[in-house]
């Protein structure tokens, strides 16, 4: 499932306490001088290059989010927590997830941000935070840019089976993006946090419904990826990203670390 969507709907104390407020329309890596007075992000994170306002309160009303429920009980003092990778579309690939999404959902939406996890999310306390990205910060330094590539089609749900995803899987040479999970979740260990999945299927989802749809879209899961490979004959420059960058979003601050 999409991780920055459920951080979105989770709503972090970023969004009432225990956080600086600041933003630069210029230049998101820069932090402006506007403040509103609450507990400050720690000081060693807050200074960095990279470190910017992502996303504003959001209140939690299924109304206005399609009819999704937020997943996690709301606690003051967590922060929900993602590193991922993100990915930017075409306009071309755009045009063809929203086919996809009318041609295979009975009831359908396409997300406005994509990315391939590299974490489950996490939930944070504020004292853990510098400690955290600093950790992040380490690992990311130390890896070297790789490619990836977009591969075949599959349906995922959330663990509540209220959501279903359709995702474009995506793997690396190398094994690089098992190597950066496995590096996070020694990370994720020592905090006691949850690890990523035993067998993991990174993916970038692209498409979700309300409900349990696994079974009318696995149904369909083989003439999708034709589809997706006839896609890539037409753009063969679609099928592969040269990775960069490394993303952690803490609450509603964006951390970006590139790649040696």
């Amino acid at each position: 499932m999409s991780g920055l969507n459920l951080i979105q709907e989770y709503s972090s104390d970023s969004d009432d306490n225990d956080e600086t407020e600041y933003k630069n329309n210029q230049n998101p890596c820069v932090k402006s001088e506007e403040k509103i007075n609450k507990l400050p992000l720690p000081e060693s994170i807050s200074s960095w290059k990279g470190a910017a306002v992502h996303h504003e309160e959001v209140i939690d009303n299924p109304l206005e989010h399609d009819g999704r429920s937020r997943s996690f009980k709301h606690e003051r003092g967590n922060w929900a927590t993602l590193v991922y990778i993100d990915y930017i579309p075409t306009a071309e690939m755009i045009k063809w997830m929203k086919s996809t999404l009318n041609q295979s959902f009975k009831t359908g939406n396409l997300f406005q941000e994509f990315h391939v996890s590299l974490t489950r999310t996490l939930i944070l306390k504020f004292h853990w935070i510098d400690s955290f990205v600093e950790a992040v910060k380490s690992i990311v330094d130390s890896q070297k840019t790789f490619f990836m590539e977009l591969s075949s089609i599959e349906i995922y749900s959330n663990e509540e089976k209220t959501r279903t995803f359709m995702g474009i899987a995506v793997q690396s040479e190398d094994d690089n993006l098992l190597k950066l999970t496995q590096s996070l979740d020694k990370v994720a260990d020592e905090y006691q946090l949850p690890l990523f999945y035993e067998n993991p299927s990174y993916h970038i989802s692209f498409a979700w419904g309300l409900g349990d749809q696994r079974n009318v879209l696995e149904a369909q899961k083989s003439f999708l990826t034709t589809k997706l490979y006839d896609f890539f004959q037409e753009h063969p420059e679609e099928r592969y990203l040269e990775i960069d960058c490394i993303k952690c979003k803490v609450g509603n601050k964006l951390f970006k670390f590139k790649l040696q």
